[in-house]
């Protein structure tokens, strides 16, 4: 790791929020975005941007020293907060789009204009219809693509307390199909929509085998979890929200000062999806889904000295696996798993793999000469 300077930047800004965007999924073309508040040290008056950094140079070794270099700045008339990138259907196919919440209560759309070669905002909210029922400064945004990518769920939760959970049918028109509102007397600063099962790709030689295996996946069977943050009560995760709306109480997240952030992965290995709540007290609660009685559970609990403000789990390391990176009021915490018990959970998995007495016409013994 190591500091990249980006332009357009000064000194006085405020950062307000960061996303980031890899368009190609056989190169590198980072996009990375930026909002930020700066003060005029003449007037005293504020001014906010959404700066856009994009570019792609195979010459040059660090593809971000480019990036970095290449900023296309948009001035707003809003305070920004929550930045967010998402795909949509426009005119030339699938496409990466920024969403972006500000003061004014509005969620902003930008997309890109090939006539510019930049960035500009949409007009309306033709392929996002969900956000003109959105209402109050919106903290979080998450949007949920089925499969077949005819459908999709999307989650904002705001400064007032409201959750808005949406189911989009997507055609050329997209529709609102049913919608779930919740609400509480204090903000909600997260909410996070998964499927609970991980999955990561298959290697060729078992695709066969797997797909002969298990079939297709119908959309009509996934049921989606909705993981909803809330800064001073109880947060809670949520199934069937269009039906049921079953939802499930986290413990203790209410008893360690305000909840600041929410992440969903799968921290164990074990393939299935845990819950990760990062609190201003200084804890991190893990919470894991007991199928059996159906309720989330306290797995485990990590102390930080210092207040939580973020997390993600990625291969920060990239040595193929990945690690908990979090930070906090004065730095940043990367949590690495047991090298050793990596080890052995990849050996026994491929044990199970070889096990198979004909997988894509191997036996076992071929199988395991490959």
């Amino acid at each position: 790791m190591r500091e990249v300077p980006f332009t357009y930047i000064p000194g006085c800004a405020e950062i307000v929020s960061i996303d980031a965007v890899n368009r190609s999924i056989i190169q590198e073309d980072f996009i990375v975005g930026i909002t930020i508040i700066k003060k005029d040290d003449t007037t005293g008056q504020q001014s906010c941007f959404f700066n856009v950094y994009s570019d792609w140079d195979l010459t040059c070794d660090s593809a971000l020293d480019v990036v970095s270099q290449n900023c296309l700045p948009l001035e707003l008339k809003f305070v920004p907060y929550h930045l967010y990138h998402t795909k949509t259907c426009g005119k030339r196919g699938w496409e990466t789009v920024w969403l972006l919440s500000g003061s004014d209560g509005c969620i902003h759309i930008y997309q890109s204009d090939d006539e510019s070669h930049g960035y500009q905002e949409a007009d309306g909210y033709f392929a996002f219809p969900e956000f003109e029922e959105v209402d109050g400064i919106t903290l979080c945004i998450d949007v949920f693509y089925y499969p077949d990518n005819k459908r999709r769920i999307t989650g904002t939760s705001g400064e007032n307390g409201k959750v808005h959970i949406f189911l989009v049918k997507l055609e050329s028109t997209p529709t609102i199909e049913a919608t779930r509102v919740m609400e509480w007397d204090y903000p909600s600063p997260s909410v996070k929509i998964y499927n609970q099962t991980a999955s990561v790709a298959v290697p060729e030689i078992l695709e066969a085998y797997v797909k002969e295996k298990d079939g297709a996946t119908d959309d009509r069977e996934i049921s989606p979890f909705i993981a909803v943050g809330n800064s001073l009560e109880s947060c809670f995760v949520y199934r069937d929200v269009f039906d049921k709306c079953q939802g499930c109480l986290l413990e203790d997240t209410d008893i360690n000062d305000v909840v600041t952030c929410c992440i969903v992965c799968d921290i164990d290995q074990d393939g299935e999806l845990e819950v990760l709540i990062g609190t201003y007290g200084q804890v991190i609660l893990i919470y894991k889904n007991n199928e059996e009685i159906e309720q989330w559970e306290l797995y485990h609990s990590v102390t930080l000295p210092c207040p939580v403000l973020a997390m993600v789990h990625c291969d920060v390391m990239g040595d193929g696996t990945l690690q908990l990176i979090v930070m906090t009021t004065i730095g940043i915490h990367i949590f690495q798993a047991d090298p050793w018990k990596l080890a052995g959970l990849l050996l026994s998995r491929m044990e199970k793999l070889c096990d198979q007495t004909y997988v894509n016409g191997y036996t076992s013994e071929e199988l395991r000469e490959k």
